[in-house]
């Protein structure tokens, strides 16, 4: 009787934990997503553009599509069974390029995720793209041309203040003097008329 009743208890616990243990087993491993925009410099990449997320060695892909005007991906990772990626990082790649962005990998997880490669590109007002710079009169930017005129006093700055005066030069060569000079010739015509005077009146009167 002992026996049959410790056979019993045994079927009992038997059917009670077999199928917690199977269901256990059997419980589905929910995947994550990851999702978001791609953009490299600035833009959107084309249509197809494979994106590559690799998590524990192994990779998963998925291709962009439009949506809204933006590029858009959506890869889903599961985890493998008797593998865990729970706390793990995922690395993507936008084609051959590696993304600046990573995940961490989470059960039933739907990431938000825009992946980006490089600098954008930064074009003013949304206009031409800047082809060139020059000086000018005033400050302006043509989106036509793409060219930006920057006035020439927005470079050089205001004038300064005047500089201090300069010390006085050397003084000049000592000129001629004049009255010397002048002197001297009064004194040659002076002498030329006494002399003159005294020829006219050493002259002998004629007689009639």
């Amino acid at each position: 009787m002992t026996k049959l009743r410790l056979l019993a208890l045994l079927a009992v616990v038997a059917l009670v934990l077999f199928p917690a243990i199977a269901f256990a087993q059997g419980a589905p491993q929910l995947p994550c997503a990851f999702h978001g925009t791609v953009q490299v410099n600035g833009a959107n990449v084309a249509d197809g553009t494979v994106i590559t997320a690799t998590i524990g060695n192994t990779t998963y892909t998925a291709t962009t599509t439009t949506a809204a005007g933006a590029s858009t991906y959506r890869v889903v990772i599961a985890q493998p069974e008797l593998k865990s990626y729970e706390g793990l990082t995922a690395t993507f790649k936008i084609g051959s390029d590696t993304a600046g962005q990573t995940g961490t990998w989470q059960m039933g997880g739907n990431v938000a995720l825009n992946l980006t490669k490089g600098t954008p590109v930064i074009t003013p007002g949304g206009g031409t793209l800047i082809t060139g710079v020059q000086l000018g009169n005033t400050t302006s930017y043509n989106p036509t041309t793409g060219i930006i005129t920057i006035k020439q006093s927005d470079i050089t700055g205001a004038k300064g203040a005047t500089g201090a005066t300069g010390a006085t030069g050397a003084a000049g060569a000592a000129g001629k003097n004049a009255s010397s000079v002048i002197g001297i010739i009064a004194i040659v015509i002076a002498i030329i008329a006494v002399a003159i005077a005294g020829m006219v009146m050493m002259r002998k009167p004629q007689k009639p």
